[in-house]
């Protein structure tokens, strides 16, 4: 059991972000003799972190609320959390909190 890796063409969108980050949108932080499956795919989630912890910053310095508010990140963060546990557990159902979201 477990998962065989295999290369995927990836969107890259690091020509929206500055140059000094853009960088990481295709790569990780694993060498060669420690990889990780979503790293060999595209420096994980589809190299999202770079665009979230940019729009993040930029909410901040543009002092506006960041297009990820608490609530949505907070129910992100809830299904990682209670799959894991989930998993941790033979399967085990995981009731996921629901911490509310604000209307747009």
């Amino acid at each position: 059991m477990g998962e065989k890796p295999e290369t995927l063409d990836v969107v890259d969108f690091a020509h929206l972000l500055p140059p000094e980050i853009a960088q990481f949108t295709t790569r990780g932080v694993y060498g060669d003799d420690n990889e990780h499956l979503s790293f060999i795919q595209g420096a994980g989630h589809g190299g999202s972190h770079p665009h979230l912890a940019h729009e993040f910053v930029r909410s901040i310095v543009e002092e506006r609320p960041a297009a990820i508010d608490a609530e949505t990140a907070a129910n992100w963060t809830a299904v990682g959390i209670c799959a894991h546990e989930s998993a941790m557990s033979g399967g085990e159902r995981i009731r996921i909190p629901d911490f509310g979201r604000t209307a747009p």
